[in-house]
């Protein structure tokens, strides 16, 4: 699989200094971070993946891209293999608009539902959806869980691909949390959660993560029906397995405590 990298465009013209303060200002420095600023752990912290569906005529692929800063510049660089991925545009041409179902049009690199990611401590991550803008040629386009990354400032390296329809501080192309989504509907992702916007489905709390959050995608730019639901997965807080091991020791010694306490008490 062609590997891609996003790069920041670098020029020392007085307008490029502008734009550079400005994604330095957007860039996420924060310790704790899920949502279209970036993903950032304070920790090691292994997150499940479950795709939920897709839509629209675009074949896709859901990848982990990690920040990288080095005497060429920034960069965001794919880690493969894919998250998850369109072996085909749908399941069954244009039916229910264009729906992809795991197992059929979707699928894996192991062929589960569900993928563990790890992000490293203190590194700075951000899913990229790359799709075919519906020529069947894979990796044409991407659009970006943060923001920032979707401007006319960032492109793709291999095929020169940049977000020439959103501003210089880039434009939302995903949504984090609670929200609804309404596939037999033409209506518009603001009005189908009652008036709130993609703009307040923009981060999650580790609460969220650790009862489960969904993300979704709108993969073809400012100018389509902005609904949000062409990509979509669910994403939970994995279980520590030291965590789940050190509250079983913690059950058993509370279970020998009491028994101790009540053979004490015996006459």
């Amino acid at each position: 699989m062609t590997t891609l990298t996003l790069v920041k465009k670098t020029s020392f013209t007085v307008a490029s200094l502008a734009t550079t303060i400005l994604l330095s200002i957007c860039t996420p420095v924060r310790a704790f971070m899920f949502g279209t600023s970036g993903i950032q752990f304070d920790k090691d912290t292994s997150i499940n993946f479950t795709f939920e569906q897709s839509h629209g005529s675009y074949q896709s692929s859901l990848l982990v891209a990690k920040y990288q800063l080095d005497d060429k510049g920034s960069s965001y660089g794919n880690i493969l293999p894919p998250l998850f991925q369109e072996i085909k545009p749908s399941d069954n041409g244009a039916a229910d608009e264009w729906k992809g179902s795991f197992g059929n049009a979707v699928t894996s690199d192991n062929k589960s539902i569900t993928q563990t990611f790890t992000f490293l401590q203190n590194q700075t991550y951000a899913l990229l959806l790359w799709s075919d803008a519906g020529t069947g040629k894979q990796f044409e386009q991407y659009a970006s869980s943060s923001t920032f990354m979707n401007s006319p400032e960032w492109f793709a390296a291999n095929n020169q691909f940049r977000r020439d329809d959103c501003l210089v501080a880039g434009c939302q192309q995903a949504v984090f949390g609670d929200f609804k989504l309404d596939y037999n509907s033409t209506d518009s992702f603001t009005n189908v959660n009652g008036g709130k916007g993609p703009e307040q489905f923009s981060s999650v709390t580790m609460a969220q993560l650790v009862r489960g959050t969904r993300v979704s995608f709108d993969d073809a730019g400012g100018a389509n029906d902005r609904d949000f639901q062409d990509f979509t997965v669910s994403a939970e807080l994995a279980p520590e397995p030291v965590t789940v091991f050190g509250t079983m020791m913690g059950i058993g010694a509370l279970a020998a405590a009491r028994g101790k306490k009540k053979r004490h008490h015996q006459p």
